[in-house]
């Protein structure tokens, strides 16, 4: 079964980083963590993350330090800045596996929960777009692997150690977010199996370690600013949870509308079976019910947070993975047939979509050619699989089929539509590589953050109230920041506007943003302009 699991791995390693850098980092997210960890490598200040040279401490540094190593290793890039996400993804997929033998002492069932894993849609967007959710799942993932470890091996206490360690590794990731599902998994897995609480001196130090490791970074931020810890408490934790600050609330049934589109096509499994399910469960009081339990309190606790994102509730999809691979491996021949032509079907409808695409009015094109290859290979894999594969596990086999599908179709259309998909790339080296009398870039109302990504040359902001302009500057020991940070709104910022324009600036902006007649009249009647999907570049 090793052999098996390292071949699964194997191929996963090559599908996910086949083509991986071929698309420009996108706006404003990746973008923002790829610039930042550019920024600490070329600075070497480790302890105070900046964006566009203002410090920025949205998020602890773990995800900087990741990605300051890709950078190290492949050089700064896209390839560089998203090569340890496909890592996460694969360690991941391990610790799906260990945690479901963990569980239920069955390799078949571990490993048909590891190909599940991999063919669920929001785990592989994690992969593709950096931020700080694959890796802070990883960690969640590690944790519970860990706890679980110890539970089974109570004299191996380096278990008990690891699972602070991780926890610690995941709260200087995103902060105290990580401790929610670990410790929901740990109440339900304890109260439902009725499992006594351990109380020994491993424990104890053990939080130690957490405390330690967990606090590092805010408390020597601390010991410079005493400031940070209101900024910390309440504009990082308290408005992200009950306030719109960020601009990202959503209703209260956000999550439970989109989780289960999410989590196609096992969600449709799971409630085809939910009425067996529900009564086996309850009945039994089994780990199915421990991890139900798990997946639905996290859903509410999540629902009840103003800001919602659906990326922070990727952690619960590694339990979603396993229940289904228990159901499919509980089902009859006749069930598994009925799943089968499900994930045929959806990869029918996803293929067919791809070759017809262009025939409709859409942003998004997609190679007819292209999408007939992909359709030969998908259809030789599956006459493959129903030819070699255990009738038990050919569902899960074509859910990786589905997977691997839409990783190879995605890159493909994140690289020919990158323009329409919030990526500058273009439009910015088309400025560095073709406007030779160009010496400044002017970003208009929107914060471009891989302008200096793509570009040598010097980039000025100019603040017409779009909110992602807004910049903290509270932080800043100096007001170097002034110079290019300019509000427009004011006759100062106007003036500074026109020197700019003067001094062979050109001017970068989002198509749906019209640049004010006052800039336009700024380049004396000489104004050109060049499109790049939802940008446009003045000069």
């Amino acid at each position: 079964m090793k052999n098996k699991l390292l071949l699964v791995l194997l191929i996963s390693s090559v599908i996910l980083t086949f083509n991986l850098g071929s698309w420009g980092v996108l706006e404003t997210s990746e973008a923002r963590y790829a610039e930042i960890s550019r920024e600490m490598l070329v600075s070497k200040d480790y302890l105070h993350p900046t964006l566009l040279n203002i410090r920025h401490y949205h998020k602890p540094p773990t995800t900087y330090f990741i990605t300051v190593l890709g950078y190290r290793l492949f050089g700064i890039n896209e390839f560089g800045a998203r090569f340890f996400l496909q890592v996460a993804i694969l360690l991941q997929m391990i610790l799906i596996y260990h945690i479901t033998l963990i569980l239920y002492k069955k390799k078949d069932l571990a490993l048909m929960a590891t190909l599940i894993y991999f063919s669920l849609p929001l785990v592989l967007i994690s992969s593709r777009n950096l931020t700080t959710d694959a890796y802070l799942n990883t960690f969640i993932l590690a944790a519970i692997w860990a706890w679980l470890s110890y539970k089974t091996k109570p004299k191996a206490s380096w278990h008990l150690y690891l699972f602070y360690l991780f926890l610690a590794l995941g709260f200087e990731t995103k902060g105290p977010v990580v401790l929610i599902f670990p410790l929901v998994f740990i109440i339900a897995y304890k109260v439902i199996l009725k499992d006594k609480i351990s109380k020994n001196k491993h424990h104890f130090f053990g939080l130690v370690l957490f405390f330690i490791v967990a606090s590092l970074w805010y408390l020597l931020l601390y010991a410079e600013n005493r400031n940070l810890l209101d900024y910390f408490l309440n504009k990082q934790l308290a408005d992200r949870i009950a306030t719109n600050s960020f601009k990202r609330a959503k209703p209260f049934w956000y999550y439970l509308a989109f989780i289960p589109l999410a989590a196609l096509p096992w969600s449709a499994i799971i409630v085809y079976n939910v009425k067996t399910y529900v009564k086996n469960s309850l009945k039994t009081r089994s780990l199915k019910l421990v991890l139900t339990v798990t997946i639905l309190v996290c859903l509410l606790i999540f629902s009840a947070f103003k800001t919602k994102l659906i990326l922070y509730l990727l952690p619960i999809f590694g339990f979603i993975a396993i229940i289904a691979a228990k159901i499919v491996s509980e089902s009859s021949k006749q069930q598994r047939r009925i799943y089968n032509n499900i994930l045929l079907g959806l990869i029918a409808i996803f293929l067919i979509t791809l070759m017809v695409i262009n025939s409709f009015r859409t942003p998004i094109h997609f190679d007819f050619y292209t999408a007939a290859v992909l359709s030969l290979l998908t259809l030789i894999c599956i006459i493959l699989i129903y030819r070699f594969a255990k009738s038990i596990q050919k569902t899960a086999i074509l859910g990786y089929v589905f997977g691997a599908l839409l990783v190879i179709a995605g890159n493909y259309i994140l690289t020919i539509n990158q323009d329409e998909l919030n990526s500058a790339k273009h439009a910015l080296t088309y400025i560095e590589k073709n406007l030779e009398t160009v010496e400044n870039i002017a970003i208009y109302n929107y914060l471009i953050v891989s302008t200096p990504y793509y570009s040598q040359k010097p980039v000025f902001t100019l603040n017409n109230g779009h909110y992602t302009v807004e910049r903290e500057t509270q932080f800043e020991e100096q007001e170097n920041w002034k110079k290019t940070l300019i509000d427009v709104r004011s006759e100062w910022g106007k003036h500074k506007a026109d020197s700019l324009i003067d001094a062979n600036t050109a001017i970068l902006a989002r198509k749906r943003d019209a640049l004010p007649d006052y800039l336009k009249k700024a380049f004396n009647n000489k104004l050109r302009m060049k499109y790049f999907g939802k940008w446009v570049i003045y000069y």
